[in-house]
């Protein structure tokens, strides 16, 4: 992705003489509206989701404050909705971008409402079974088997419904964004599959498990991002898209080799043969090659003339896109290789940095990126007034500082806790206890955190009311 922001940069900056044109008000396919619905839930379920953190944060420091869901309960809510609401924020991204792409309409409306409805109901069975209490016990997979079956059919159906376009009459096949957006969407389903069944041995177990929680974020949802942010700025800037063909392929062939072999950093010590400490290591080395890349030029395609010009849509995608690219670098590239090194990881693995990775890393990886296509496709067309720019503007603002504050919370937490337990060997108890303010600093980013997303959620909800009305 960070090759092809730096070459729309490069074509934007040539012809930067011209101005810079408006974002259309209407999709110009009446079916992409079907990414609308996906969009809103998405969105919800981000606002619900810092509330969630926030109030299980807020539990590890103060244990006995009264609450109607149980910590095992409340966490995994929230590790669940860590992947539901990017995964819905990315389906209506799709939906609303394909038919663009495509050339024509989707192959059936019909089947992407029927979809959005089914994965709502999924959703929402998902969250609330897991509050009552009934939980398979697997990290991410906590939730009731058949329910887990239903999310797959739902992303099977998507499939279908992008491949049958994709074989109609005049879409252009070897288009690098069609390409991008069916290998994303395709491989989700076989990754996904294995974790349905189940093994009767722990590393087998845990093997596929990583398939879903690493695969999914750093190779298939970064396929679909791919193809569909660069739709995005080709909306945006008007770039001749013959001279993106080359530069998506490279960038989907770099995806997809560090994505597959650096989930070896994850093999380390689940029983698996040692040779995978080279692979974990090296090729978690090579993903900081499109980390790189896609931090450089998102920051300067941020800098560039016209940008002030967008509407309030185009400049809000473009900062949420920004700022997840700098997760991207720090949260999974920086730390995330630092965590991969097989001697320093000995001593890292299950504390709190490994938490400070992982928050940074689903913010920068997808998280925010699947935020930008959400608050892009639900403000287009809509009036948004002074008030509620600002609103939006500083609700951006908290979302990111409680992200830091959070980020700097669990790292410090976490280097103290490494020294003091496994280095000078202090009891858990005791560094449980020292660590703890360091922990409060963690609940008071979780708090700012979750005013923004709450603000944000609720004005996305006025303009979407209005759509409605």
């Amino acid at each position: 992705m960070g090759i092809v922001l730096t070459w729309l940069l490069r074509r934007w900056r040539r012809k930067k003489r011209h101005p810079v044109p408006q974002l259309s008000q209407v999709p110009r396919y009446e079916t992409a509206k079907a990414g609308y619905p996906f969009c809103l839930l998405a969105v919800l379920l981000f606002g619900l989701q810092g509330l969630v953190a926030t109030a299980g944060a807020l539990d590890v420091v103060f244990p006995d404050l009264p609450s109607p869901i149980s910590f095992p309960n409340g966490r995994a809510i929230h590790l669940n909705l860590s992947l539901l609401w990017p995964l819905l924020g990315l389906m209506g991204g799709v939906y609303y971008f394909f038919p663009g792409e495509a050339g024509r309409d989707l192959y059936s409306e019909k089947l992407a409402r029927g979809q959005f409805w089914l994965t709502a109901v999924v959703s929402l069975a998902i969250l609330g079974t897991l509050a009552l209490g009934i939980n398979e016990g697997r990290e991410y997979f906590e939730a009731w088997r058949p329910l887990r079956a239903g999310l797959l059919v739902t992303i099977a159906l998507m499939f279908y419904n992008l491949l049958r376009t994709y074989l109609g009459p005049g879409v252009p096949k070897l288009r690098p964004t069609l390409i991008s957006i069916l290998l994303g969407t395709g491989s989700l389903v076989p990754l996904y599959f294995p974790n349905l069944l189940s093994y009767g041995h722990q590393t087998r177990d845990d093997l596929v498990r990583f398939w879903v929680v690493h695969l999914w974020e750093e190779m298939s949802l970064e396929l679909a991002g791919t193809g569909v942010i660069a739709a995005l700025l080709l909306t945006m800037t008007r770039v001749r898209r013959e001279t993106l063909a080359a530069v998506i392929y490279l960038e989907l062939a770099l995806v997809v080799m560090t994505g597959i072999f650096s989930t070896g950093h994850h093999y380390y010590w689940i029983g698996l043969p040692s040779y995978w400490l080279t692979i974990g290591l090296v090729f978690s080395g090579g993903q900081l090659i499109p980390i790189l890349l896609l931090v450089i030029s998102t920051v300067k395609t941020l800098a560039v003339s016209g940008f002030r010009e967008l509407p309030t849509n185009g400049r809000l995608a473009l900062a949420f896109l920004g700022a997840s690219a700098f997760y991207h670098v720090t949260g999974a590239g920086c730390m995330g290789f630092v965590l991969a090194v097989p001697g320093i990881n000995r001593w890292l693995h299950g504390t709190y940095l490994t938490s400070a990775h992982s928050h940074l890393a689903l913010a920068g990886v997808f998280g925010l990126l699947s935020l930008s296509l959400c608050l892009y496709i639900m403000l287009q067309g809509q009036q948004v007034s002074k008030r509620e720019q600002q609103g939006l503007w500083l609700s951006f603002l908290l979302v990111n500082g409680g992200l830091l504050v959070m980020g700097g919370g669990l790292a410090a937490a976490g280097a103290l806790q490494v020294y003091l337990h496994r280095v000078a060997g202090l009891e858990f108890g005791t560094v449980a206890g020292l660590i703890r303010p360091y922990l409060l600093v963690r609940a008071l980013g979780g708090i700012i955190y979750a005013a923004g997303s709450t603000w944000l959620t609720w004005l996305v909800l006025r303009v979407a009311w209005r759509r409605v009305i």
